[in-house]
């Protein structure tokens, strides 16, 4: 019984909460002609409708279980083209469908289950005041006139209206929401557009990425070990030079030299692990990380289960990168004297958490490290999340797709 009338209570706050977009699509409806002969003039004129569309998405995904797309085509071209575009939007034609349904079957619902809750007490107390009124005013399915009137018919009165409390008002509920959820949602078409979009997003920033990476290794390999060989190929010539007339000297310059190619040699795997940490197919993903967080200046705590499910090698890459990048970030930028990193995943997608409790601020368009990693999750078609408010910390969330 209490978890009826809770699921019932429940219901009737969604469909009361219903009323703050069905009062406004009510209004709407009555403007829509006229919004949709103004696109002709200003393309935009349907705006009002998407932002009320948009609250209505906002406000049914809990109760979805699942967010709802937005179905809107990005406009582009001149003026007619948009008109077109507009006119021509499913998703437009979409939304005036559901702001005449909600505008209406919203207002009634709300109102309705809202009234049923308040006729239930109204019933029950009728006898105590019913000989108060004038006689003929007071009705429970019909004129109460006399007293074994007055007690019979008011408790069956109230006993439909909380019936109708129990069975109607939670699928009424559900109903508005599929409702909302079918109308508002992107067509198997636009869909398909935009992942096609999205896609071809991804391979852009994927390809901006593997350049970005090929010329960080090409300026490493030109700075770093070509500079460093090219000076142990002059060490050699000296000391060839000097090797008949002054050997002692040759000596020290080939000395020089060897000590120049284990600087290269340094350099090379450096590069190298750059590329592919050899950590990871040594220790694991879990071990790399806690090895990361071993050389930080500032406590990295780790969290990461022991059954976690190794990820396919890209995917174990990037999260490696993800958690050296942030790492840096924080040593370099946050003035932070804490950080945590959470690595978890249930096999089809892993999750990267790194969280600081520095100065906050961080600015993920401008910043070159959460860019990079914006531009390395997105060449695995995954998300990053990056929140730092100011003098809150930074979080930084990633989620990559392992199958």
């Amino acid at each position: 019984m209490r978890t009826a009338i809770r699921r019932s209570a429940d219901a009737t706050r969604v469909l009361a909460g219903g009323l703050r977009t069905a009062l406004p699509a009510m209004l709407g409806l009555a403007f829509a002609p006229l919004l949709i002969l103004a696109t002709v003039v200003f393309p935009d004129a349907l705006a009002p409708v998407r932002r009320l569309a948009e609250a209505e998405r906002r406000r049914v995904a809990p109760l979805l279980g699942h967010d709802v797309p937005r179905p809107y085509r990005k406009p582009e071209g001149g003026h007619w083209r948009r008109v077109r575009a507009a006119v021509a939007d499913p998703a437009a034609w979409r939304d005036l469908a559901w702001l005449a349904g909600h505008g209406i079957g919203g207002v009634f619902a709300g109102l309705t289950a809202v009234g049923l809750w308040l006729a239930v007490p109204y019933s029950l107390t009728m006898p105590l005041w019913w000989q108060l009124l004038p006689p003929g005013t007071v009705t429970a399915f019909i004129r109460v006139e006399t007293w074994p009137e007055a007690l019979t018919w008011p408790f069956l009165q109230a006993v439909v209206y909380a019936a109708a409390v129990w069975w109607l008002v939670p699928p009424a509920a559900r109903g508005q929401a599929r409702f909302a959820g079918a109308l508002l949602r992107p067509t198997e078409r636009v869909l398909l557009e935009q992942q096609v979009e999205r896609l071809t997003e991804t391979r852009t920033e994927a390809l901006e990425s593997h350049g970005a990476e090929l010329r960080r290794i090409e300026r490493d390999l030109h700075d770093g070990v070509q500079a460093q060989l090219v000076s142990v190929a002059v060490r050699l010539g000296l000391a060839e030079r000097a090797l008949r007339a002054e050997p002692t000297a040759a000596l020290s310059l080939l000395q020089d030299a060897r000590t120049g190619i284990e600087d290269s040699l340094g350099h090379l795997r450096g590069v190298i692990r750059g590329i592919y940490p050899p950590i990871l197919a040594d220790r694991g993903l879990g071990g790399a990380v806690h090895a990361l967080a071993g050389g930080q200046r500032i406590p990295v705590s780790v969290s990461i289960p022991d059954d976690l499910p190794r990820p396919p090698a890209p995917v174990e890459a990037a999260a490696y990168f993800v958690v050296a990048e942030s790492l840096t970030n924080v040593t370099k930028h946050s003035t932070a004297g804490h950080a945590e990193v959470t690595v978890d995943g249930d096999g089809a997608h892993l999750r990267i958490v790194v969280r600081d409790d520095g100065q906050g601020g961080a600015d993920p368009v401008s910043g070159s490290g959460l860019l990079g990693i914006r531009r390395r999750v997105a060449a695995l078609d995954g998300s990053a999340s990056i929140t730092s408010p100011a003098d809150g910390g930074t979080t930084i969330e990633v989620r990559l797709p392992c199958g």
